[in-house]
């Protein structure tokens, strides 16, 4: 009994091209935010992105990407201030990358109190937080982790000119050696599936 059957209106969000949210209550207590909206412009191409933002009026207030940027250049200092060896600042490296990969699935926002108290700190008992504070990087408490970002931390990245290169960074030196005099990538080891295909040519 009661089981009719009703039509329902949804929001896909992952078919959204471009759209806004706007946090009222979040405007409501907190005039000064620069958080309250927010959108997303899928791949629709800067120009229409921009055209996007005019149209609502609206000023870039927290750049995701370039916190995220901040925050892997801070973490490259800190390992070089540290003086750490290169396994060590790997390990290190790693960790924050496992703090905010978690933090992107769950849907939560990196906390840079939370990711310092999970990181030890350096020789001189400085922690990460307080080592940002002090070189003035200008990162906010908590902003989304990028995935694009944050995994070059683990990994070296790069695509252009018909290449598209990935491999982890533990092998920089061991099996993969790059000579800056020449701009040469020098791979000893090839993964067995790629081996096959060059062995056919």
């Amino acid at each position: 009994e009661g089981l009719d059957i009703d039509a329902t209106d949804y929001l896909d969000i992952t078919k959204m091209d471009i759209a806004a949210r706007i946090d009222l209550s979040s405007y409501d207590t907190d005039r000064d935010s620069n958080r309250y909206l927010s959108y997303i412009k899928g791949r629709v191409g800067r120009k229409v992105a921009d055209f996007f933002l005019d149209f609502l009026q609206a000023d870039v207030g927290l750049d995701t990407k370039q916190q995220n940027q901040v925050l892997m250049q801070a973490v490259e200092d800190f390992c070089a201030d540290s003086k750490l060896e290169k396994q060590e600042a790997n390990e290190y490296k790693k960790q924050v990358y496992n703090y905010c990969n978690e933090q992107i699935k769950s849907g939560d926002e990196v906390q840079i109190s939370e990711l310092s108290g999970e990181l030890p700190p350096s020789q001189d008992g400085t922690s990460f937080m307080d080592f940002t504070k002090e070189q003035g990087y200008e990162l906010e408490e908590s902003f989304p982790g990028d995935r694009s970002t944050v995994r070059k931390l683990t990994k070296y990245v790069g695509a252009g000119g018909g290449l598209n290169i990935s491999f982890d960074s533990l092998l920089l030196g061991e099996r993969i050696f790059y000579d800056p005099e020449t701009d040469t990538l020098t791979i000893k080891g090839t993964p067995p599936n790629l081996k096959d295909q060059l062995s056919r040519n």
